[in-house]
């Protein structure tokens, strides 16, 4: 298969980490001609836009399931002084974000690291104000028992703001496992929005995702 036939039904139908990783190999390179341009998908840009309607300032963030590094890029133009690390299990994918320049051209991430975001994570740097993701929570990748992994790399009250596939939130019952975050005193009741992830005119409009909007409390024991 070529990488310009690489879509959807690709990207849901992996499996595991190994799956994820084989996948992204082949389509990092052209990741944002054949798909983001193609399809007109503005998924990035709208969490960017979430995250900076909701979230106050804040210096230093994580870029969850950066990808070729889009939402970083936009985030960068609307918080220009923001420093922005990423994570992300495939090293080509990272290999594309790396290149993201701001609007002076400076490099958009400080720092990226590859990282299998179904385990426990590794963190190198002290707990981030604030954590971001977009296309990462969906079908074949993350489910709703990843959140736990998320929430060591932030600092108490920290924001975390979590774009997850419409459906995918239906099917995996996120919902269940949020009101066992709060019960937990992990996390504050999260708002959930409704966002669209494609532009108006594209095959797939109408397609939405909800993004969790909430905050780190008390460690998990």
């Amino acid at each position: 298969m070529s990488d310009e036939a690489l879509g959807l039904d690709e990207a849901y139908s992996v499996k595991t980490p190994e799956d994820n990783k084989r996948l992204y190999a082949k389509w990092a390179a052209t990741y944002e001609s054949s798909f983001v341009d193609a399809k007109q998908y503005r998924y990035p840009k709208a969490i960017a836009q979430v995250f900076n309607d909701v979230v106050p300032s804040v210096n230093r963030v994580l870029d969850i399931g950066t990808g070729t590094g889009l939402t970083g890029m936009y985030l960068s133009h609307l918080r220009t002084g923001l420093v922005i690390d990423g994570m992300d299990i495939s090293p080509q994918m990272l290999a594309q974000a790396k290149l993201k320049v701001r609007a002076d051209n400076a490099l958009v991430y400080r720092a990226l690291y590859e990282r299998d975001l179904t385990r426990e994570v590794r963190n190198e740097n002290a707990p981030y104000e604030a954590l971001f993701s977009s296309g990462t929570f969906t079908h074949g990748h993350l489910g709703p028992e990843c959140l736990r992994n998320l929430l060591p790399l932030l600092a108490d009250g920290g924001w975390l703001v979590v774009g997850v596939n419409n459906e995918h939130f239906e099917s995996k019952g996120f919902a269940g496992e949020l009101e066992s975050l709060v019960a937990l005193g992990a996390i504050d009741t999260p708002e959930i929005m409704r966002i669209d992830v494609y532009e108006p005119g594209s095959v797939h409009y109408g397609d939405q995702a909800r993004v969790i909007i909430t905050r780190r409390q008390a460690p998990i024991t």
